[in-house]
């Protein structure tokens, strides 16, 4: 379905605006889509996620925001939004609003789109995570062994609502990446009990200095031998990617690597080998 036809189809559905409103929350303006919420404008921003050889695999989507004629940080449009109602509507509008700005990237056939999906979310939506957003994708055509959904672990309460969201959105087919691991928890224990696909190391884990550096490079031995895929984020220099390198990460993730930006890069094929004649 052409752009415009998506544009017009979701603000006919009127599933991310306010009750009771006839306003459009989407619009296209031929190069980019833009949302509106709550008087904010919304745009997206895509960074690079590579492998340790440098090949990019796909991107991680950010929002960017504006209100009152000034740039705004993301997480303020999200203090916005009091309710979990209002809650549930906007984390599935930047999904959405992503999902059609990917659409726009040339180049990103069979590339992974990673989306944040907010803590208060799991909280707010009992069950049934991941099918309201998998009617989108499909809309989109994009299916959800492409997209990755990244969500928070506060490490403190108990792990069984966040598990069985995690569980109900790898049934449907996207991969989950538990961001932040090692910031408020580093048990492996915990870390089973969740069971993502993917593990995000906090800055505390993945940058030096590090002095106890081979109990981190154990740790993701630790969770790699679980079958899991372990990112180094928050990459900005040299010293910073070797160590990441040295702990054995899959993933890299930084300014280094790439930053923010409008456009996607293009996904890396690998070189196929001439077969002999």
């Amino acid at each position: 379905m052409p752009l415009t036809e998506l544009v017009h189809y979701f603000n006919k559905r009127r599933q991310f605006a306010r009750a009771g409103t006839e306003e459009d929350t989407l619009e296209f303006d031929g190069q980019r889509v833009y949302a509106r919420f709550a008087g904010h404008i919304l745009g997206s921003l895509f960074q690079p996620l590579a492998e340790r050889g440098g090949r990019v695999l796909g991107h991680e989507a950010h929002l960017q925001a504006w209100g009152s004629g000034r740039a705004l940080p993301a997480q303020a449009v999200f203090l916005d939004a009091r309710t979990d109602e209002a809650l549930v509507r906007l984390d599935r509008l930047v999904r959405t609003l992503h999902a059609l700005n990917f659409l726009l990237q040339r180049g990103q056939a069979g590339g992974i789109l990673a989306l944040n999906v907010h803590p208060r979310l799991v909280r707010a939506v009992p069950d049934r995570h991941g099918q309201v957003f998998e009617s989108v994708l499909s809309r989109c055509g994009l299916t959800p062994d492409r997209v990755v959904l990244k969500l928070a672990d506060d490490g403190l309460s108990e792990p069984a609502p966040l598990a069985a969201a995690i569980a109900e959105y790898q049934e449907r087919g996207y991969r989950i990446a538990l961001d932040n691991f090692g910031r408020h928890s580093s048990e492996l224990g915990r870390l089973e009990a969740l069971a993502p696909d993917i593990v995000k190391l906090d800055r505390s884990l993945s940058r030096p200095p590090a002095p106890a550096a081979h109990i981190a490079a154990a740790l993701v031995a630790e969770i790699r031998r679980r079958g899991m895929q372990v990112v180094g984020q928050h990459i900005e220099n040299a010293e910073q990617l070797q160590h990441a390198k040295e702990l054995g990460v899959d993933w890299l993730q930084g300014f280094l690597i790439g930053r923010p930006a409008l456009d996607c890069r293009p996904i890396a094929r690998p070189r196929r080998v001439p077969v002999a004649a």
